[in-house]
């Protein structure tokens, strides 16, 4: 017998398709609008958004890409010193070594290189007192093994969120009671490193760890990365503009739109200079965290609110400063000098790395609760000067560039994965002729992501020739 969590969306399916079938959605008139006509609607312009529609153009269908900002990428953010011309990542860095990813590298022709995150040396430094922190007591290397072994009994981790009906415990229990269970205590630390963006790390249900730092990151660490040759990731969203050309609208966002199962979808488009577009499209795909402005658009029905409103998230940001005084090749990590497992508390600055540029460091901060720039910005300052206390002879900090790449880290709790939270979530892919990729659907990593594409891309093609039939 079903749960009532099964019911609940049997019951939810079958109200949105009587409600399709008996009021369809109109959009509100456009009659100045130019209509594009395309298979598909890409909304979002990031990771995954570039990634499905560079992959639908080569297999010979019509896309248009939605991007509200004036670039394609997401999280990938590069700032060009212009003293000596050096591009600066400071989102993506990295990219796992994978054959997803160095396909779509040589398709777009954007030169990789294999890298390694060494970071120079480490320094762990509490930011609210200055106070060195010594490292975790324990050995790291057997820590992860343990974490690796573990990470083996659960392969299903690696393809999206394909759990089981009865969740098994430790994917469940909050990751501070997993890392006590399993004595992980050393492997803490590089585990939130490479986890930073979530909330309380702690507190958080260990699945969504055990998806950041899975068994392919755990190889990744131990064979390299990639990163383009020039150390200027944005170069590969640059280049999937120019192959894309006018089937990238940047600077603009879904403000209405009609999508219902047996029509053709009808999404109003409008740029931040007052252009107007009405896209029409056999399918949809979201590929954009689904929260805030990006759901005001798409016409949402009770089935798709009502998983999507239970999502809470975290709120990174990232920066470049100036800092004179700062010493070379070192990266320095905020550590808590009285706290379990040496863990920062939130709000706070995580991490500070050395760029190829001497004197410019690469920020990092998390916050629970949203924050504006400014308030981000000064609370860095503020940290960046504690290092004062620390012996660093630091000069006032000079901001180069920020980036807010809010929303961070999609989770629920633990009562709604049990209740079958992420079963009813892949039970949106198709309805209403509509996909969903990206980090949500997956976990915060490029590669990861693309080949989540990869995987959905053959029912996003069955898809849009149904779509075509029933429309014709």
């Amino acid at each position: 017998m079903p749960n009532l969590s099964s019911r609940i969306l049997i019951l939810l399916l079958v109200l949105g398709t009587c409600f399709a079938i008996a009021s369809p959605n109109t959009i509100q008139s456009c009659s100045e609008c130019e209509v594009i006509r395309r298979d598909v609607c890409i909304i979002g312009g990031g990771a995954a958004g570039t990634y499905a529609a560079v992959n639908l153009l080569q297999e010979g269908y019509s896309v248009v890409v939605i991007e509200k900002k004036g670039r394609l990428g997401g999280h990938t953010n590069t700032y060009i010193d212009p003293s000596t011309n050096t591009p600066l990542d400071f989102g993506v860095t990295l990219f796992e070594d994978s054959p997803e990813t160095r396909d779509f590298f040589s398709y777009l022709g954007v030169p990789f290189a294999k890298s390694v995150n060494s970071g120079g040396e480490l320094q762990r430094i509490d930011f609210a007192t200055g106070e060195v922190v010594d490292p975790y007591p324990g050995n790291v290397s057997d820590a992860l093994e343990r974490y690796g072994d573990i990470l083996r009994q659960y392969p299903y981790l690696l393809e999206g969120w394909d759990l089981p009906e009865d969740v098994p415990e430790d994917l469940l229990m909050p990751f501070g009671d997993f890392v006590d269970k399993y004595d992980l205590g050393p492997a803490v630390e590089l585990i939130s490193i490479y986890s930073q963006g979530v909330r309380n790390w702690l507190n958080y249900p260990t699945v969504y760890l055990m998806k950041f730092v899975s068994l392919d990151m755990l190889r990744a660490l131990q064979t390299g990365f990639l990163s383009t040759a020039r150390h200027h990731n944005s170069e590969l969203y640059e280049a999937a503009l120019e192959v894309l050309g006018n089937d990238v609208l940047l600077d603009s966002v879904v403000v209405d739109a009609s999508r219902e199962h047996d029509e053709m979808h009808q999404l109003r488009v409008e740029s931040t200079d007052g252009t107007s577009w009405l896209i029409e499209a056999n399918t949809t795909i979201l590929a954009a965290p689904p929260s805030g402005q990006v759901l005001n658009g798409p016409d949402l029905d009770n089935l798709e609110s009502s998983l999507f409103s239970q999502f809470i998230h975290g709120h990174y940001y990232a920066g470049l400063v100036r800092v004179d005084g700062c010493p070379e090749g070192v990266q320095i990590v905020n550590r808590g000098s009285d706290t379990p497992y040496s863990l920062p508390l939130l709000p706070c600055t995580l991490m500070m790395y050395p760029t190829a540029v001497p004197g410019i460091v690469t920020v990092g901060y998390g916050s629970e609760e949203p924050m504006t720039e400014e308030q981000v910005k000064a609370a860095i300052v503020e940290d960046i000067l504690g290092l004062r206390r620390a012996g660093y002879d630091v000069g006032d900090p000079e901001f180069l560039a920020f980036a807010d790449h809010s929303p961070f880290e999609m989770s629920v709790g633990r009562k709604a994965i049990e209740d079958g939270f992420y079963a009813n979530l892949n039970k949106l892919q198709g309805y209403r002729n509509t996909y969903y990729v990206g980090a949500t659907f997956e976990y915060p990593g490029s590669s990861a992501i693309w080949r989540a594409v990869d995987r959905l891309l053959p029912l996003i093609v069955d898809n849009i020739g149904r779509a075509q039939n029933m429309n014709l």
